[in-house]
């Protein structure tokens, strides 16, 4: 981080003005909920990826929940897979907006303190991918974060045209090559890559070398992804659901929910029945034991990408029609609290990957098929909750969220609530 602070010196303050992080009072709430619903998936489907980077399928077939595992690992792949992330994409899109929107009513220009916040969101991005977690998110964030720079002044229906063919197209298209590239009757080459990097995995993160864990992170991150069509198409994908996280705060829908409550009771049925039905065209097929050949797999491909999208967005509409009624908006409260820290909430689930799944603590990588992550899931979030709540309740930021804060604007911010004093709080 010392690098990346050291850039954002050389930015003269004046150019940042009186931008300031967002205080409490102006968060919107639904969209914290939000933020804290996607990150439970987020935690849910990545530990169960481990499962399709890290274990033999034999492994996970020999255990004994298997029976059990293949409907939940169904469940979670029909209303999780790629949904939770799609959110995550579409938030920080929202939020890229709100701080432009909030800079142009002040009269000042954003893009001093926009760079200097991504450049420090990459530097721990990169960190977290190859010190600790091989599917870190932040980073390709960061990256799609200085690109997204570029469409701030954009007119609204370019954000949302190509955001929409992005957010579908990117990976579809990269899958329509290998369809064409792929002689028939033989695998893609990005499936020979994983599998046996699969095989290669699997004894290193049970071991406890760090040195090959953190080569191991490496290989899987370059070769077996980032340099096949994957990676483009996967950092393609987030730019497009950025794109239109931005063309969704222009809208002004989710800042004024009261005014548009109506629309949203009335969309919400459509986005989840629609999104449900094209989500579960995959695992439906693959529990049926049904294979499509060629170029046919485009079209599943397609259909799973506007899937994830269509569901994701039926999930935010109901969030929003139930915190509609107080009594649901306590109950989601604490999802509110974890989307408030979703950065210290979201390396803290990394920590508990090396420490709880890998062979440098409890070695439990072993047993992780769907149901064993699935129950680990539900109780590090019950957890997560409580801390929040508990952290939130005493301060103003969460901890690493209140260093990304402070890094960003050059100086300590306060921690403490607004009119606490340090011996009070002690």
């Amino acid at each position: 981080m010392t690098g990346t602070r050291n850039v954002a010196a050389a930015i003269p303050q004046d150019a940042i003005g009186s931008a300031a992080p967002i205080d409490s009072a102006e968060r919107i709430g639904e969209v914290d909920i939000i933020r804290g619903f996607a990150l439970f998936g987020v935690l849910w489907m990545n530990l169960e990826g481990h499962a399709d980077f890290m274990i033999p399928e034999s492994v996970i077939k020999g255990l004994p929940t298997a029976p059990l595992d293949q409907w939940i690992g169904v469940f979670g792949a029909w209303f999780a897979q790629g949904k939770a992330q799609c959110l995550f994409s579409l938030l920080f899109g929202f939020g890229f907006a709100i701080l432009s929107n909030r800079a142009d009513a002040r009269g000042t220009d954003a893009s001093a303190i926009y760079i200097r916040r991504i450049l420090i969101l990459m530097v721990v991005g990169f960190a977290h991918l190859f010190l600790l977690w091989m599917g870190d998110i932040l980073h390709a964030y960061a990256l799609m974060g200085l690109v997204l720079m570029l469409t701030r002044r954009w007119p609204s229906r370019a954000l949302l045209v190509l955001g929409i063919t992005l957010a579908v197209g990117a990976f579809t298209s990269a899958i329509f090559a290998y369809a064409l590239i792929t002689p028939p009757g033989q695998i893609p080459d990005f499936v020979t890559l994983s599998q046996a990097g699969l095989e290669r995995r699997w004894p290193v993160f049970l071991g406890h070398d760090y040195v090959t864990f953190v080569r191991e992170v490496v290989l899987s991150s370059g070769p077996e992804f980032y340099f096949t069509l994957l990676g483009p198409a996967f950092l393609g994908t987030i730019l497009g659901r950025f794109l239109l996280g931005q063309w969704i705060f222009r809208q002004g829908w989710i800042q004024d929910t009261h005014r548009y409550i109506g629309g949203f009771r009335r969309a919400t049925p459509w986005l989840l029945g629609v999104g449900v039905i094209l989500a579960g065209i995959t695992p439906i097929m693959g529990l049926a034991g049904i294979r499509i050949p060629g170029l046919w797999r485009v079209l599943r491909v397609l259909a799973d990408e506007s899937g994830q999208l269509v569901l994701a967005l039926g999930y935010a509409s109901t969030i929003v029609v139930l915190c509609a009624s107080p009594g649901w908006r306590r109950l989601l409260s604490g999802l509110g609290a974890v989307g408030r820290m979703a950065l210290t909430n979201y390396l803290t689930q990394s920590l508990v990957f090396f420490f709880v799944l890998y062979g440098f603590g409890l070695g439990w990588l072993r047993y992780a098929g769907p149901t064993f992550c699935l129950v680990l899931a539900l109780g590090v979030f019950a957890l997560q909750i409580m801390f929040s709540r508990w952290w939130l309740a005493r301060y103003r930021f969460g901890p690493a969220e209140w260093l990304w804060r402070s890094a960003t604007y050059g100086h300590w911010q306060p921690l403490l609530p607004r009119g606490t004093s340090t011996s009070n709080t002690a």
